[in-house]
């Protein structure tokens, strides 16, 4: 490995070699884990790039193949297992500044890899009213590329599915690092290949997804006396097809209690929960479905409540600790 000449053939790029905020861009969630934290708490890069174009990822690759330094891909660090760390030191290539929303149609868009789920969102709803079809609990901080490439479902897959299912992934760009790197565009069945495998194979430098309408979801909360009764809430209601939705997330007592403070005072003890978010349009067809449920109780509707704090948005994706957001 020959670090200082892949840092000498860089410099011209943006570089952060600064050992406090390497190592910051260095981590992930993964303290989660007491496991992961003592095997993992001493990882940390030589440096870190952040290519601004796909051809500045080229040349990063490019340098780094021929220097033997390895490369770690990161977007926004949000996941929890390690995948975004480096395990044999090296660069850290940073793609915040691949953000962009190049093109915007009518149920699909494409945009570069280091666009927050958040503001990716807020362009497609202000260019044709229309939003992205799941995305994970930590919208407001993850990348697009970062969900794609570690992701598996989120908010929204109680209608979409995951994100591996048929048609939520059009087509990925992506950039391999070998003496060459290739430019690869992957659809169809090919997704998989890049999809999920956190930058291991290859570095997505474009994405092309499909969209939803988007609505001004009414944010609800459910209560019920037993888990087993949300449970069953929350499948039944996952399967009325007239009823728009984008989560249906069900929570075991003593979660609400325990970790949603806002919602806690309006739970029973051993209170089961369930987190809703329903188009306007279909609340009635909704409030129809509550009142066949005997014991389910109606506890917020984030369009009519007498809260004096909204209780945030509660979601969890599968594998991930239940959030709620304050």
């Amino acid at each position: 490995m020959t670090l200082a000449a892949a840092r000498a053939a860089l410099s011209h790029l943006e570089i952060d070699d600064n050992p406090v905020s390497v190592r910051a861009k260095s981590r992930d969630f993964f303290w989660y884990s007491p496991v992961l934290k003592a095997r993992l708490d001493h990882v940390t890069a030589d440096f870190v790039v952040a290519p601004r174009t796909e051809a500045e990822v080229i040349e990063v690759l490019k340098v780094c193949y021929a220097n033997d330094v390895p490369v770690t891909t990161r977007g926004a660090g949000t996941g929890n297992y390690g995948q975004a760390m480096p395990l044999a030191s090296g660069v850290i290539m940073h793609m915040k500044n691949l953000a962009a929303v190049k093109q915007v149609h009518p149920g699909r868009v494409i945009v570069e890899p280091g666009c927050l789920l958040k503001d990716l969102d807020a362009a497609w709803k202000a260019h044709s009213g229309q939003e992205i079809r799941m995305f994970s609990s930590t919208w407001a901080t993850a990348t697009i590329g970062g969900f794609i490439a570690g992701g598996s479902g989120g908010v929204g897959s109680c209608t979409w599915g995951a994100l591996r299912d048929l048609g939520n992934i059009i087509r990925l760009r992506v950039v391999t690092m070998e003496a060459e790197p290739r430019i690869l565009e992957f659809t169809g069945e090919e997704v998989h290949r890049v999809s999920h495998a956190y930058g291991t194979n290859g570095i997505i430098t474009e994405i092309e997804m499909p969209l939803a309408p988007a609505y001004d979801w009414v944010e609800i909360f459910v209560a019920t006396p037993t888990f087993p009764e949300a449970a069953a809430f929350g499948a039944d209601l996952a399967n009325e097809d007239g009823i728009p939705k984008k989560l249906v997330s069900v929570y075991e007592a003593p979660i609400a209690q325990d970790y949603f403070a806002r919602v806690a005072p309006h739970v029973r003890p051993g209170e089961a929960l369930l987190g809703l978010m329903i188009a306007p349009q279909a609340m009635d067809g909704f409030l129809t479905f509550l009142a066949r449920r005997p014991g389910a109780r109606l506890i917020y509707r984030s369009d009519a409540h007498g809260w004096a704090r909204e209780p945030g948005r509660c979601s969890s994706t599968a594998g991930t600790t239940p959030r709620c957001a304050r």
